[in-house]
């Protein structure tokens, strides 16, 4: 029995750990494809072929989008996107907070009725060994003579 809560024990951990690498892994990547997209952004920015010259006219609506407000979206792109990340995280920390309260609360019921177990076999091995004699016939009360 102690085996098996040990075994149960430790799934538990081996899943918490995977969810916290998870979590991990999920940001980095987060991380890393916004600042992909900000290098990549910055260096066609910087490319001369990529940016409009400036002799050609408007668009019909008479606004141009400048580079600019490309990034400010795309920097707010990335900060929700940034911010869904530290949600998501935050809903696993908690997840994972409850999971480690409760694995606690099952360890401490499994100590308390291994403690059970230990003081019921203790006081199974101290019961006196029972008597190897036959027990004779029953004595009865003999009548007395007259």
């Amino acid at each position: 029995m102690a085996d098996e809560a040990l075994s149960l024990q430790g799934r538990q951990q081996a899943a918490q750990a995977m969810r916290r690498r998870l979590a991990i892994t999920l940001v980095a990547a987060l991380v890393l494809v916004g600042g992909g997209l900000i290098t990549m952004w910055a260096a066609g920015e910087r490319n001369p072929a990529v940016v409009a010259p400036a002799a050609h006219p408007l668009p019909a609506s008479g606004v141009s989008r400048r580079p600019s407000d490309e990034l400010l979206e795309t920097a707010k792109g990335l900060q929700v996107t940034q911010q869904q990340a530290v949600d998501q995280l935050q809903v696993v920390q908690d997840q994972l907070v409850a999971q480690r309260a409760e694995t606690k609360k099952l360890s401490d019921q499994i100590a308390a009725l291994t403690e059970r177990l230990d003081a019921l076999q203790q006081s199974i091995a101290n019961l006196p060994a029972p008597s190897t004699h036959a027990a004779g016939p029953a004595s009865t009360p003999q009548p007395k003579s007259r």
